[in-house]
């Protein structure tokens, strides 16, 4: 059995309105985290790692007739991990953008930014990183009543350049990023399409691209206790390494609400891997969650997530959660998951079980008052034999 503890607190969050234009916000979020076995399998020499880390931030945000721009500096550290009475400049920008409203239906918004779309599977802003994600990119946006179109875009480059466009963080960055968004309501039902094109600089020859294209739909139907969500994204193009793509994901949800206070979900999420046992395949067919959440999705002692966690062989997630409502500020969330591999993998010449794991999670939700929020959490993982070998522990 491996765990993880966590106690989470957030506290002083500001929300002052000065002449109805002019916002300051500010979050201090301290964790404590008892580890033993997240992310990968201890084994006989680890011992548990035990740390604070904490997030700061503070947000300027002004609004005037069409514009609106948002400043938010960000401080992220381990308890300990600056030397005592030494200077270690550490404040950055999470976020520095400008908003222009055009008309009644578009608007336009460029700068550092958090983008998040659907459940944050492909893209997110990445909230349990201490540290976030946010882009440099362009975003045009569309509402017409029912209808709703987002278009983002973004290039890269690691300084002012006079020749060429050689990126430094090309290995584990993108250079360029596209996205389009478009959802349409139908009284309970929506829809909604992504299709995201991201490009990664050639490994050897900096003026090329590698271009992964993802692209899917989402159907959302919803009344007052009931909704069923479905997901379905393919993925083609490049790997940066030149490798040709055939990749798939899909998502299937149920949740009902039984009471006002319960609420229960079923639910199974697919990501292709590659078949070891196909030889004569050139392709990858192990599919990438791009920029998307990691914690949130697939348990929460962080298992499985891009294709590498399962050695490219894919993941199949089976789950049921339950969130239950002690009071108006405190609730209860319970998960189980269900883990095993998509596809064949090998190990000395044997096709291994595809079973992984069982996972269960719980998180204690408080808000003590308007300013402070408290989370506990409690994960444990129970693995198989084939888990030892997707990740390398005992």
């Amino acid at each position: 059995m491996k765990q993880k503890l966590i106690i989470l607190l957030s506290i002083l969050s500001i929300n002052t309105t000065l002449f109805a234009q002019f916002q300051v916000q500010g979050v201090i979020r301290p964790r404590f985290e008892f580890r033993n076995g997240y992310g990968t399998l201890r084994n006989d020499t680890t011992t548990p790692a035990v740390f604070v880390s904490q997030r700061s931030r503070l947000s300027f945000l002004y609004e005037k007739d069409n514009l609106q721009t948002k400043f938010t500096m960000f401080d992220y550290r381990v308890w300990g991990d600056q030397v005592w009475k030494k200077d270690v400049p550490s404040m950055g920008v999470h976020e520095l953008w400008a908003k222009y409203k055009l008309n009644d239906k578009f608007s336009i918004k460029f700068g550092r930014q958090e983008l998040k779309y659907d459940n944050s599977r492909l893209i997110s802003s990445v909230n349990w990183n201490q540290i976030g994600a946010a882009h440099d990119a362009l975003l045009l946006k569309y509402l017409n009543n029912d209808w709703s179109a987002n278009l983002v875009v973004a290039w890269n480059q690691s300084s002012e350049n006079k020749f060429g466009t050689d990126y430094e963080y090309a290995t584990s960055y993108y250079k360029s990023l596209n996205i389009f968004w478009l959802q349409k309501k139908f009284n309970n039902l929506t829809v909604s399409s992504l299709s995201i094109l991201d490009g990664m600089q050639d490994l050897i020859d900096a003026e090329k691209i590698r271009f992964r294209f993802t692209s899917g739909l989402k159907f959302n139907y919803k009344n007052n206790d009931f909704q069923f969500i479905a997901r379905v994204f393919l993925q083609t193009g490049e790997l940066q390494n030149t490798q040709n793509i055939n990749a798939f994901y899909t998502n299937l949800e149920l949740s009902y609400k039984t009471s006002d206070k319960l609420k229960l979900y079923v639910g199974n999420e697919i990501k292709s891997g590659n078949d070891a046992t196909d030889v004569n395949n050139t392709e990858s067919n192990a599919f990438d969650i791009l920029y998307g959440a990691r914690h949130k999705l697939n348990g929460r002692i962080g298992y499985f997530s891009t294709p590498s966690t399962t050695k490219g062989a894919g993941l199949i997630d089976t789950y049921l959660k339950g969130t239950y409502k002690f009071a108006k500020n405190t609730s209860l969330l319970t998960e189980y998951h269900y883990f095993a591999l998509q596809n064949n993998y090998i190990e000395n010449n044997v096709v291994i079980n595809k079973f992984l794991a069982h996972e269960i999670d719980f998180v204690f939700d408080r808000k003590v008052s308007e300013s402070v929020k408290l989370q506990a959490g409690y994960s444990m993982i129970f693995g198989g034999e084939s888990l030892e070998i997707i990740k390398d522990g005992n």
